[in-house]
């Protein structure tokens, strides 16, 4: 009995301190990639180049991070997520550090379209998730997934305003060397993360047995075939193209368009850490009602719940009141589709799953969002407004709700997923 509660205090402990880590990496990063928006105009200022062609490379960038994702879930397969890990440290800081020295539009895509993003992408949610979750009870995912994800609005409340005083301060150089620092100190949370632990989920018979080593266990063709047969991930992909969509004109335009209304970038960073908090609350929610009700229809209710958001924000008169908290909403349903959308895959694939196929669905996800920065840029160049891309959202929104809801969940087979 002694030992039970003893093992018992154990395995809360380790939770905790793996969501903890988890959190604080997600966290780092998200706040980083999130405010490629703030730092759009001193970026343009400091490259001398159009804000077309900063808005193209930002959506560039959007699509090497979905890219880099599976790419680096097979890599984490076959090497361990703490090679990945390590890897998207290197490569972040590498971009970092060398985007204000671009002074042309091909040096800054090399820079911030390609190192830069392939670097956020390696620390993905998928290959943190799963580092996590074959750690612990399955019991406990739905609320894991929620808190990590969440931490990305940790991430925006606390990187909005640093990111604009910091620039303001010293500049571009001076402001992304600073950020800079903040990712090298995820190294060493990314290797207590990543390390390997007696009696853990994936060494257990829940999953395969243990004798076999974690390249052999995954067979990562029967994996892509069994999803790219299956409706339900037909759906979600379907669903994240338009929740990449809206992100990316959320993230890398609405900065733009609130201080098109006269606000400062002061007033935009307050609004985004708002944001931020926000989406903490409506991530744990979802993961919360994630483990009470059916994941699709979380996930479809938060896809309705953007159009609604989107129609307001356009008729609603502008003041710093409106704006803040048009902006929160966005946040609120903006990273709560993360969890059901990893939670149904874990749940119709297998968890040793997540980091490949969740990267897959995310390149999608990231396709939205290329469309949405490119375009967002082309329509305020040409209109000088955001109306009109913002009724596409609208529309890609109803549809990404509805077929939400018609998903059906299915439990998974793991001898289709692994060998």
């Amino acid at each position: 009995m002694e030992n039970g509660k003893k093992d018992r205090i154990n395995a809360i402990f380790r939770v905790i301190l793996l969501t903890l880590a988890g959190s604080y990496i997600y966290a780092t990063y998200s706040g980083i990639r999130n405010n490629f928006g703030i730092m759009l105009n001193p970026i343009m200022e400091n490259s001398h180049i159009s804000f077309t062609s900063v808005s193209f490379i930002l959506a560039a960038g959007q699509l090497v991070f979905g890219l880099v994702q599976p790419a680096f879930g097979i890599i984490a397969a076959q090497k361990g997520n703490v090679y990945a890990l390590v890897s998207g440290v290197i490569l972040t800081v590498t971009g970092m550090i060398l985007t204000p020295l671009c002074k042309s539009a091909t040096t800054l895509m090399l820079c911030l379209g390609f190192i830069l993003s392939a670097g956020t992408g390696a620390i993905s949610y998928g290959i943190i998730i799963e580092t996590i979750t074959t750690k612990v009870s399955r019991k406990v995912i739905p609320f894991v997934s929620g808190v990590i994800n969440a931490s990305s609005g940790i991430g925006n409340t606390i990187f909005s305003p640093i990111t604009d005083f910091l620039i303001r301060t010293g500049g571009l150089m001076y402001g992304m060397s600073i950020l800079a620092i903040s990712v090298v100190l995820t190294l060493p949370v990314s290797l207590l993360m990543g390390k390997k632990e007696k009696g853990s989920r994936s060494e257990s018979a829940e999953t395969v047995s243990p004798s076999l080593p974690r390249t052999a266990r995954i067979n990562i063709r029967a994996m892509f075939q069994k999803a790219f047969y299956s409706k339900t991930y037909l759906y979600l992909s379907i669903g994240f193209f338009t929740c990449g969509f809206h992100m990316a004109l959320i993230l890398n335009h609405l900065p733009t368009q609130i201080q098109s209304f006269g606000f400062s970038s002061e007033s935009t960073a307050y609004a985004f850490s708002i944001y931020g908090i926000v989406t903490m609350l409506g991530s744990i929610l979802s993961g919360s009602l994630c483990g009470k009700f059916k994941m699709k229809n979380v996930l479809g209710f938060y896809y309705g719940l953007r159009p609604i958001t989107i129609l307001c924000f356009l008729f609603i008169p502008k003041t710093l009141w409106t704006v803040t908290l048009f902006t929160a909403l966005f946040g609120f349903s903006g990273a709560a589709t993360v969890p059901p959308v990893s939670g149904i895959i874990d749940k119709t694939f297998g968890t040793e799953s997540i980091a490949t196929l969740y990267g897959l669905v995310y390149v999608v996800h990231q396709l939205g969002g290329f469309f949405g920065a490119w375009f967002g840029g082309i329509c305020f160049d040409m209109t000088g407004s955001y109306t009109a891309i913002w009724i596409v959202g609208i529309v890609l929104g109803v549809a990404a709700s509805a077929i939400s809801f018609a998903i059906k969940e299915t439990q998974h087979d793991c001898k289709v997923a692994l060998a």
